[in-house]
């Protein structure tokens, strides 16, 4: 992994031309990167937020877990923050997507999707990563409102619901099993799956969780995105009113690949304790990112406005580096 160790020689100046060299340029307006902004903002870095608002969890009604912040609904959180943000004038916030990076000599150049381009000393990825749903029936309807993937998130407002967990895999098992311990209703609808995690399966049912194995066709979901029953391949029905699963994930932007980052089995960029990617300069904050040391990335919006905030205060010191080395 990259070094703290500052760069020995320092760039060249822009020409008259030339685009403004920012010292950090944040693909990504979620939690990572707004954070990020703000400890730069505070610290008078001159900084450019590049934001899509293509976030993860822009379905999502509510958020929780974030202190003081419990319950706001996303885009309202992602306001106050860009709100905040206008404090401090060493920030700019531009609506736009990224069509490109190209590393140059000592910095970035970031084509936009208007047409121009911006050039950063140092990047830092927030853009996050995308649930693939599986193609069933009222599951996109439903995501966000009554349809999740995170306990932490989401599990504690429904407590007292009727829950299923759909899936037989080890992934979905292992769900049922946290949910079990303050879950009072919960089945496990495998969908047709052989399950083969026998111990796991045995462990819930002594819990109460029960089972329905046979294959579904969808979910009966109302106008509103609510969930009131899944609906069998035989023309049964199970009345419920949440759903949890974990549907695979990808990167939400190709710019960790096309920059040649590290990523590891799951898809995650690799980064290590300072956020710092394998690329020298580049950063990567939010639930795209882990370190080796973790078997799979955070997705609570409290950690990515963390690991964002640490990101800003590393490329800081990194940068302090290379200008005290120019006299």
């Amino acid at each position: 992994m990259p070094s703290l160790t500052p760069s020995p020689t320092p760039g060249p100046t822009p020409g008259p031309t030339e685009a403004p060299v920012y010292d950090v340029v944040i693909v990504g307006g979620g939690p990572a990167g707004l954070a990020a902004a703000t400890t730069l903002g505070r610290t008078h870095r001159s900084t450019l937020l590049l934001d899509a608002g293509s976030g993860r969890n822009r379905a999502s009604r509510h958020s929780h877990g974030f202190l003081t912040r419990d319950g706001l609904p996303p885009a309202e959180l992602r306001a106050l923050g860009l709100g905040q943000l206008s404090a401090y004038r060493h920030v700019e916030h531009r609506a736009l997507a990224v069509a490109g990076v190209k590393p140059e000599d000592d910095h970035f150049a970031v084509s936009l999707a208007d047409g121009s381009t911006a050039r950063g000393r140092r990047l830092l990825l927030a853009t996050g990563m995308t649930d693939v749903l599986p193609e069933l029936p009222g599951l996109a309807e439903a995501w966000g409102v009554s349809a999740f993937n995170c306990p932490y998130c989401d599990a504690h407002e429904v407590a007292d619901e009727r829950v299923v967990v759909l899936g037989g895999d080890g992934g979905a098992l292992r769900l049922a099993l946290q949910l079990s311990r303050f879950v009072g209703d919960i089945t496990v609808c495998s969908g047709g799956e052989e399950i083969t995690d026998e111990g796991t399966l045995r462990l819930l049912l002594r819990r109460g969780v029960k089972l329905r194995t046979e294959p579904y066709e969808g979910l009966d979901v109302d106008g509103e995105g609510r969930l009131r029953a899944v609906a069998f391949a035989d023309g049964g029905r199970l009345d419920c009113r949440a759903a949890f699963l974990r549907p695979p994930t990808r990167q939400g932007s190709t710019l960790p690949e096309e920059l040649g980052c590290s990523l590891f089995e799951d898809g995650s960029v690799e980064v290590n304790d300072f956020q710092q990617t394998t690329v020298r300069g580049v950063f990567a904050a939010g639930d795209l990112a882990r370190r080796a040391s973790l078997p799979f990335p955070a997705s609570q919006i409290v950690h990515a406005a963390s690991a964002g905030s640490l990101a800003a205060v590393v490329m800081d010191q990194e940068l302090l580096g290379e200008e005290a080395m120019r006299g």
